[in-house]
């Protein structure tokens, strides 16, 4: 738990695009918790660069079975058109092997754009040290 470049600084946030296709993009701000190690709350901000708003919207995450994930419900099912707003979403996770497994995470968007249902699944694995 040295201050290599890696890790999280403490007090520090780490910042992560974890979604950019069908102009959609997902920004993850990571906040550890400041005593309680295991824990990171994960704020995710979810915008379209796309001409037509974005339906239909829901996201989910799986993480590793050593790690637990407690995800609240998005401020909205629409993401506005050309970025001119985001739907966001909170969640936490409980890591209790943190600084032995870097965190790993499977996440679905489930989406309609222009009449198409688009659904889409992406693994994670960029997450910091000590997440």
């Amino acid at each position: 738990a040295g201050g290599g470049g890696l890790g999280l600084s403490p007090g520090g946030n780490h910042q992560m695009l974890a979604y950019d296709k069908h102009g959609i993009t997902a920004r993850m701000e990571l906040v550890k918790h400041p005593s309680n190690k295991t824990l990171t709350q994960i704020n995710a901000t979810f915008s379209s660069s796309n001409a037509t708003p974005v339906t239909n919207f829901t996201f989910q995450a799986a993480v590793p079975k050593h790690a637990k994930l407690q995800i609240n419900p998005p401020s909205s099912t629409t993401i506005p058109p050309g970025n001119s707003g985001a739907v966001t979403q909170v969640f936490r996770v409980s890591n209790p092997m943190h600084d032995q497994k870097p965190l790993s995470m499977r996440i679905k968007l489930d989406f309609s754009l222009g009449g198409a249902q688009v659904s889409d699944v992406v693994t994670l694995e960029s997450f910091p040290q000590g997440v």
